[in-house]
């Protein structure tokens, strides 16, 4: 790797460019096969500040290792996949203005000029999950406006004579000097530590793809073993001495499956082991460090049945909602002093506030226990403001009191309890009654009264009083009867 215009120290916005060589390929091809010797030079290697070789093993086995692949890209795409803001860093109007200016910088960073965008760095940054740290080239403008980000890895880094990681380039072979770094790089971690060559679980991680390693290719002798037919020749003693190359050729020809070609005085027999059912001992092991790489990346299981704990056996949550919020502030944090922070000295000096990144991440409200508590509330009395409601439910919603059924006869139902105890309707029931029954009131006067009335006369007319000849007229009862019937029907209140 080499650097255009190689930073002098002189000016404090850093316009250098970093050039990838083809020679890098070869430079950092790592490896190879990751045995446990090889690995346990890498760590010792690692703890002295040399960190090229782990961090090799560490791009090997998120490549090959399909496991770690799997759960790295849940937990990098549960945190890319938030939707993200710029909030200003104080109420004064140069903190709002550059907040909004640092949002537009960041969504239109790498857009246009072939840099990695903003969306590139933050996948990027996820590799610290992994790794000592994910380090990225901050690409600055004239001005100090932000072109876009540089992507790197950590092994073009060393940290031999430190604890800031230095860029090694063919200007500076031993390590860029930390001075001529400032402003221009950003190291992300989700855990810092003391000695940044501890960070991350690479260390974990490579132990873990070498015990999954060698199970399989144990599974695979076995499965060779076992799983295929096996084509055996017997021969006399004449057909072994002359033409035991053509019984060779015979069984080749019967394809990978494998033969053997023997006398008829020997015996071959193949031994299998004690399990090989369903619980057979390779596929134990597959599965135990299966299970560990995802508990140890995503904080879980792989499976739905079997993740149940933080995310309740959630299948759609992938990623635990503890780690995801965690993942979320450790960017922000590092989005702010090393990004943020030199970009608001440059365009505001100290006239604003730095402004700061937020990812969306908390979980979404669960309306149904929302509403829940809404209903409990109001049948003890406390009624929800229906604005308050619209916006959390996203609906446009208004309150409606619910339609009290009214008690009701043998042929219909009076419309509010209130209505009958009203005294203009008490009156008026009253003078329709009086009405009504007050000449049939006075005809039981009389007769009571008259003592000289004859006993023909005294049957005649209580025959009349019985036969409802005597009572008064009933327009005023039947008008006030048929109003009330009316406000029942229109009430509902009517027993059909």
């Amino acid at each position: 790797m080499k650097v255009k215009n190689p930073p002098s120290g002189r000016s404090e916005v850093p316009r250098f460019r970093l050039l990838p060589e083809p020679s890098d390929r070869h430079r950092y091809a790592g490896g190879g096969i990751c045995t446990p010797e090889h690995l346990a030079a890498c760590i010792a290697a690692a703890n002295s500040g040399d960190i090229e070789q782990l961090c090799l093993v560490g791009r090997d086995i998120m490549e090959r290792n399909w496991d770690i692949g799997g759960a790295m890209e849940q937990r990098v795409d549960a945190l890319t996949g938030c939707q993200w803001s710029v909030q200003p860093g104080d109420d004064r109007p140069a903190s709002k203005l550059a907040a909004e200016k640092f949002s537009e910088a960041l969504l239109a960073a790498g857009k246009l000029n072939g840099y990695d965008t903003f969306y590139d760095f933050c996948a990027h940054a996820m590799n610290a999950v992994v790794m000592p740290f994910a380090p990225a080239a901050i690409v600055w403008g004239e001005g100090g406006t932000l072109e876009g980000f540089r992507n790197l890895d950590p092994w073009n880094f060393t940290l031999r004579d430190g604890f800031t990681p230095r860029l090694i380039t063919d200007e500076f072979p031993t390590g860029m000097p930390e001075e001529l770094q400032t402003n221009g790089f950003v190291f992300h971690s989700l855990r810092k530590k003391s000695d940044p060559v501890r960070q991350g679980h690479i260390r974990a991680l490579a132990w873990l793809h070498v015990f999954q390693n060698w199970p399989i290719k144990d599974l695979m002798s076995f499965i060779e073993r076992f799983g295929m037919p096996f084509v055996v020749a017997k021969v006399d003693q004449n057909a072994w001495d002359n033409e035991r190359s053509v019984l060779h050729q015979l069984i080749r020809n019967f394809g990978p499956s494998g033969g053997g070609v023997f006398t008829k005085s020997t015996e071959l027999e193949l031994l299998q082991a004690a399990n090989t059912g369903s619980d057979n001992v390779y596929f134990r092991a597959l599965e135990f460090a299966r299970n560990a790489i995802y508990t140890l990346i995503v904080g879980q299981l792989a499976s739905s049945s079997d993740s149940s704990g933080m995310s309740n056996g959630d299948a759609q949550t992938a990623v635990r909602q503890d780690i995801l919020e965690a993942d979320a502030r450790a960017l922000e944090s590092t989005i702010l002093a090393q990004v943020a922070a030199p970009w608001t000295r440059f365009q505001f000096g100290d006239r604003a506030a730095v402004p700061e990144l937020r990812f969306a991440v908390e979980p979404p409200e669960n309306l149904g226990e929302f509403a829940t508590v809404v209903n409990t509330l109001s049948q003890a009395g406390f009624k929800a403001d229906a604005a308050e409601l619209s916006e959390r439910f996203g609906i446009k919603l208004r309150y409606e009191p619910p339609a009290q059924p009214a008690p009701y006869g043998n042929a219909l139902a009076m419309a509010d309890k209130s209505d009958k105890s009203d005294r203009s309707d008490k009156k008026e029931l009253a003078a329709a009654a009086e009405e009504w029954l007050k000449p049939l009131a006075d005809e039981v006067d009389k007769l009571a009264d008259d003592d000289d009335m004859t006993d023909a006369e005294f049957g005649r007319r209580l025959a009349a009083l019985a036969a409802g000849k005597c009572s008064g007229p009933t327009k005023k009862l039947e008008k006030f009867m048929e109003e009330r019937i009316y406000d029942a029907i229109a009430g509902g209140a009517v027993k059909r």
